[in-house]
């Protein structure tokens, strides 16, 4: 009911009456005025004057199951969308619901994490209102052996969505951060239940610094807000990812994987630069066909990393 009212309110140009809505919905004017306190509470600014009616003024800055499914173009992804006010971790939720047997495309989105994580059990910082921390359940056709292409193709489906729907130089760095100007504006971060020979399900999970003021940050950081000198509209982001995620998942199931690694390298950060893997140093120089990081070291010998953190430099 009251995604109807609001629907009925976003596509009105002025007031609309009591009545108006009490017709198209059958429902009594003491109902109406109590879905649209429900609302209210909610954070929608909405206007009520006697003999004018009801008037939408402003939306709140909350991802909303209605709001995020308002306009959410893709067919699977994110159309089971799970929202919370507060979550220890929507990684830990979500890996629950996998094991629960919840389908492909399920997204989980939380306000803030009370103990949200990257990876190696870094704290990743969760400011309510602030960013986007959501984690998608998939069901790929993979082999636990290729599970770090999931990685890389969350890193691609993510960075061409914010470089779209924010037009801010967004880049990848191997193998998980989103970079805007050496500083981080995101990560992902993959987990899976498998058996010997068969993947049963990974969860992706993304958090993105999105409106937050620079005294919110951690060092090294930086936010959506803060390189665009604007605020942004998470709704919009959250849609544009799913899209572009669904996209490249299913391109990756027709086409293989070669495709996501020739768009991960015209995004590459890493790639070309001197770095440090853990003892390994040299050139990064490519990516092997299951995503490991391919480096060359001083004598010419190419090493592959598969894991690790990439020190640039």
């Amino acid at each position: 009911m009251q995604n109807q009212i609001i629907q009925f309110l976003k596509n009105s140009d002025g007031y609309l009456s009591g009545e108006q809505i009490s017709r198209q919905l059958n429902i009594s004017r003491a109902a109406i005025w109590k879905n649209i306190e429900e609302l209210r509470r909610e954070g929608y600014d909405i206007a009520a004057v006697p003999h004018l009616g009801y008037k939408l003024n402003a939306i709140p800055d909350k991802l909303l199951e209605r709001e995020v499914l308002d306009g959410l173009q893709t067919r699977t992804f994110g159309r089971k969308y799970l929202y919370f006010d507060s979550l220890t971790s929507t990684m830990d939720h979500s890996f629950q619901l996998g094991i629960d047997g919840e389908p492909e495309g399920t997204l989980v989105c939380a306000e803030r994490q009370t103990r949200g994580r990257g990876r190696m059990e870094r704290v990743w910082e969760s400011p309510k209102h602030k960013g986007i921390y959501m984690s998608l359940i998939l069901r790929p056709k993979l082999s636990p052996a290729d599970v770090a292409k999931i990685t890389l193709f969350a890193a691609v489906g993510v960075c061409e969505a914010l470089k779209d729907s924010t037009g801010l130089d967004v880049q990848i760095k191997w193998p998980n951060d989103l970079l805007i100007d050496g500083k981080k504006v995101a990560g992902i971060l993959t987990e899976l239940s498998a058996e010997m020979d068969c993947v049963r399900f990974v969860v992706v999970g993304i958090g993105i610094n999105v409106n937050n003021t620079p005294r919110s940050l951690p060092e090294g950081a930086t936010s959506l807000r803060v390189e665009s000198g604007e605020v942004q509209a998470r709704v919009k982001i959250v849609q544009a990812m799913m899209l572009s995620l669904e996209r490249w998942y299913e391109a990756l199931s027709v086409n293989g994987f070669g495709p996501i690694i020739d768009r991960w390298r015209e995004l590459s950060l890493t790639l070309g630069k001197s770095v440090s893997v853990g003892d390994v140093r040299g050139t990064a120089v490519d990516l092997d066909e299951h995503g490991g990081l391919i480096i060359r070291d001083r004598t010419g010998q190419r090493i592959r990393c598969m894991s690790g953190d990439v020190i640039q430099g």
